[in-house]
């Protein structure tokens, strides 16, 4: 893996095309062995070409550049995300599998700690898909062996990311539930995904971790519970399920 060096202009040029969607200038690119595949662009956070593929949805870039054996592991990019962290991100389900494939035949008996790569925040790919509220990449992950009670820096697993992502997916938090995830986990400044779910009035989603078994009467560091959450946003409908 190189970066921070002096490049090819061909080397450069497969980043590029690789970024914009150029399938036919990639293709081209990767007959010439002087290319480097896994080339990090600085003024890209350290991207490769497979990640801004994959940033940028370009799902026959990220087969093709799979298909070359481009890097899958983490990377030594400032946030130390990973192709897979980025696909994560994405929310792209068909990016996604082409990622997990590659890992699967690849890595072997070390596909599992790439599923389970944590990054600068130490948040995994499942913490990423969580956050993106995307069932599909979700779903993926768990039948690839992601651990879905990993505390990222913050003490968070994923189910208190799917209950703090700006698009919440009940589907997200069931498939993470019937995982196994601890209804009543408890991050480092205390809160529990219902109380992270309260903060952002996402309604099915308290109505769903009340049925399975979530404390409503867990408070957080600041002494403040559910309940206090749905009070400020004056949200009648979670106040009643939460009393």
């Amino acid at each position: 893996m190189s970066a921070n060096r002096a490049v090819s202009k061909r080397t450069e040029d497969l980043f590029r095309a690789s970024e914009i969607g150029d399938l036919q200038l990639v293709s081209n690119l990767l007959q010439d062995p002087e290319v480097d595949i896994n080339w990090q662009c600085t003024q890209s956070y350290g991207a490769t070409p497979l990640i801004a593929a994959i940033s940028h949805d370009h799902q026959d870039i990220v087969e093709i550049l799979l298909k070359a054996d481009a890097e899958l592991e983490v990377l030594k990019t400032p946030d130390r995300n990973s192709p897979l962290h980025e696909a994560a991100f994405r929310g792209n389900p068909n990016i996604m599998q082409l990622v997990l494939k590659k890992i699967l035949e690849k890595s072997g008996d070390d596909a599992i700690d790439l599923v389970n790569l944590q990054n600068q925040f130490g948040n995994t790919p499942l913490h990423n898909a969580a956050r993106t509220g995307s069932p599909g990449c979700v779903s993926f992950l768990l039948q690839a062996g992601a651990k879905h009670f990993i505390k990222n820096a913050n003490g968070s697993i994923p189910l208190h990311h799917a209950c703090y992502s700006e698009l919440p997916s009940l589907e997200v938090v069931q498939l993470l539930v019937e995982a196994g995830s601890d209804v009543n986990a408890l991050d480092e400044q205390g809160c529990s995904p219902l109380i992270v779910a309260a903060k952002k009035n996402q309604s099915e989603a308290i109505d769903y971790l009340r049925k399975h078994g979530a404390d409503a009467t867990l408070k957080n560091s600041f002494g403040e519970d559910a309940l206090h959450f749905a009070e400020l946003r004056n949200n009648a409908g979670v106040i009643q399920l939460l009393e």
